[in-house]
């Protein structure tokens, strides 16, 4: 059935990866070199001139990782019949989202730092967001793997 509580998991899962997509990830700011802001889609510059362009393909991975997040979250509600797709969708959800998190923190906070030479000063929304969907997507999967032995101890005693 759809009405059950991992599919709420799943949808507030799909919601705040699509949310990403209206926060910035992290803010850039230094006097000299600029001010960029990192978005999932783009690292756009807050100056009209700026001094370091960002290529239209550079947060590419960022925008894949979102994308299939969504995708996985939303089509997993209507897997309901097949709890083992299920949990297969929420464990390769989960992962794209560690990775998601991986590459933000460790290559692209450290690639614009080091190109532009300015701390990143986080924003609290968009980091928190994919916190939020992973914490979902594993609260999902437990919820379905608990249903999945919930339909096994039941076989068990009609057999």
């Amino acid at each position: 059935m759809i009405q059950r509580i991992q599919s709420i998991f799943l949808l507030v899962a799909a919601v705040s990866s699509m949310l990403l997509f209206f926060f910035p990830l992290a803010s850039f700011y230094h006097e000299i070199e600029g001010n960029f802001r990192l978005f999932i889609y783009a690292v756009q510059s807050l100056d009209p001139d700026p001094k370091y362009t960002f290529g239209a393909y550079y947060t590419l991975p960022l925008l894949f990782f979102t994308i299939v997040s969504v995708i996985f979250s939303v089509s997993a509600i209507f897997l309901y019949k097949s709890r083992l797709r299920q949990i297969r969708l929420c464990t390769f959800n989960i992962l794209a989202n560690i990775i998601f998190l991986m590459v933000v923190f460790f290559f692209y906070i450290n690639q614009i730092k080091s190109t532009t030479h300015a701390e990143p000063e986080y924003n609290i929304y968009g980091m928190a967001l994919p916190l939020i969907t992973l914490a979902m997507m594993v609260l999902a999967s437990r919820a379905i793997r608990r249903d999945e032995a919930l339909v096994k101890s039941a076989d068990r005693l009609r057999g």
